[in-house]
């Protein structure tokens, strides 16, 4: 591998920064007036009169079409159809009589005659008349007031009606229904008395003062995005992917095997080329800078003071590295296992098997060595010296990144859109925080956690002692699965690699 020139040398410092956009000064709009409905002026009392007048002169005209029988004010009504009156009977009563029902032999007084109001028109002679069976109808009435009484009998049997009318009892003094003999046998409603309203008033109360908690809450809340003045956009030229950042430069690698510098102090570029085919992550240290590049399996240092490529060094499918004292330790994704590589021969001095596919790696003397189980979800802890498994635990679908503060770690979860926080002394997961799809790296400054959120091209601002997402920033993506990805602190700003984009956001602080 030849060495890389310093291509951007004697440039203009600020030739490789993209300032913040500023919209030109417009004239302000006119104020848009809200619609209003614009009343008709009233009538004068003579227009009124007139405009009554002309209505009642105005004959009726119904509108043509519809059915032929339509009511029209120029139709004269047609009169009622007047019925004749039936013509007089000249029916002979005999010859209504039934030979059947002829008895010669009956009494005349066992026929009655028949009422002759209604519509029965009156009889023209006595020989008309029309008479009913007088013994037949005693028999029947006779009948009817037989059954009468004995439902009546049975009625007085069974009790009669089931409510009954009684006398109220005189009041005795073990009566406990209260006043004037009311007996309060819970039947009746009970009425409303001083302490349901003062319970509907203590309600409402509690109401007013959750509703006011919640406006001072809203109105205490920062924005919610940070401020577009503190952020500036490093444009690199190659592809970009994880950061390595230190107060001295800012190492950036990319998917397809570029590195970059960057000075913090003039946000200019200060290398800038292709070190291998592809590279994953970045980790700078003091003298050199180390990068895993998992297709090509192989760990790679490059010299930043010379620009060159001083060693490679084989390694399976290569994924997260730290530095530990004075030597590496790298995941091997592939691998499934974890290992402790000499930097000056590559050698691995000691490797354990993890149980799943390690991704993040991360190294704190606060909190120990810790490595991310990336199908599994677990975070597992070894020991510096040995290299040993000491704890496991559960933090979430396919972990991919960890950060530190001087109390939690903060796990992302890349399979379900949350960051964990964890406390290394209890061995639990205090916290867990939804925060978008796709949380890449996450890095913990100024009592806030900071994450990139791959897929929803976002920058999101936890508050490390509640949990609450206090900011959510809009970065962009260019293309699907890109967005931020890296991020990295050194020099009082925020540096974030955006993938698809070949350029670094450096937000100040």
């Amino acid at each position: 591998m030849t060495d890389t020139p310093d291509t951007n040398e004697a440039s203009d410092p600020n030739e490789n920064v993209l300032r913040p956009f500023e919209a030109p000064e417009q004239d302000p709009l006119p104020p848009v007036e809200p619609s209003r409905v614009v009343p008709e002026p009233p009538m004068s009392d003579d227009e009124a009169i007139e405009t009554i007048e002309a209505l009642a002169d105005e004959p009726f005209a119904p509108e043509p079409g519809g059915l032929d029988d339509v009511w029209s004010a120029e139709a004269t009504p047609s009169p009622a159809p007047v019925v004749p009156a039936p013509p007089p009977s000249d029916v002979n009563a005999d010859d209504l009589k039934d030979p059947l029902l002829d008895e010669p032999d009956k009494d005349p007084e066992d026929y009655v005659e028949a009422p002759a109001a209604g519509s029965l028109p009156a009889a023209s002679a006595a020989s008309d008349t029309i008479t009913l069976p007088r013994k037949g109808f005693l028999i029947g009435l006779g009948a009817m007031g037989v059954i009468v009484l004995v439902l009546l009998a049975l009625w007085q049997t069974s009790g009669g009606d089931s409510t009954r009318v009684t006398a109220d009892p005189a009041p005795t003094d073990s009566n406990d229904g209260g006043e004037d003999g009311v007996v309060a046998d819970g039947s009746g409603d009970a009425p409303v008395g001083d302490g349901s309203l003062e319970s509907e008033l203590a309600d409402a109360r509690a109401t007013v003062a959750s509703l006011q908690a919640e406006v001072e809450d809203l109105e205490a809340r920062p924005p919610s995005a940070l401020d577009a003045n503190s952020m500036r956009r490093v444009v690199i030229g190659s592809e970009v992917n994880f950061i390595s950042a230190r107060d001295d430069s800012i190492a950036v690698v990319g998917t397809f095997g570029g590195l970059s510098l960057i000075d913090p102090e003039t946000n200019r570029v200060i290398l800038n080329g292709n070190i291998s085919d592809s590279a994953n992550r970045a980790l700078r240290t003091d003298s050199s800078v180390w990068i895993t590049d998992y297709q090509g399996n192989q760990i790679i240092q490059v010299d930043p003071g010379t620009n060159t490529v001083k060693n490679t060094f084989p390694f399976p499918g290569p994924d997260g590295i730290a530095k530990v004292g004075d030597e590496l330790v790298v995941a091997s994704f592939d691998g499934e296992f974890v290992a402790m590589i000499d930097p000056y021969t590559g050698q691995i001095a000691k490797q354990v098997d993890v149980g799943g596919r390690p991704s993040a790696v991360h190294y704190s003397g606060t909190h120990g060595l810790w490595v991310a189980v990336f199908d599994t979800g677990e975070i597992v802890r070894l020991t510096r010296s040995s290299l040993e498994t000491n704890e496991r635990v559960q933090v979430g679908a396919n972990p991919v990144g960890i950060g530190a503060d001087g109390t939690h770690l903060w796990i992302t979860n890349n399979g379900e859109g949350t960051v964990a926080k964890f406390d290394s002394e209890s061995m639990e997961v205090v916290d867990t925080i939804a925060v978008g799809e796709g949380p890449a790296e996450i890095v913990s400054v100024g009592g806030s956690a900071w994450v990139t959120v791959s897929d929803d091209g976002t920058l999101v601002q936890i508050d490390a002692a509640t949990g609450r997402i206090m900011t959510v920033t809009p970065l962009g993506g260019a293309i699907p699965g890109g967005g931020p990805t890296g991020i990295g602190h050194a020099a009082g700003a925020l540096w974030i690699a955006m993938q698809g984009e070949q350029s670094v956001v450096k937000i100040e602080l």
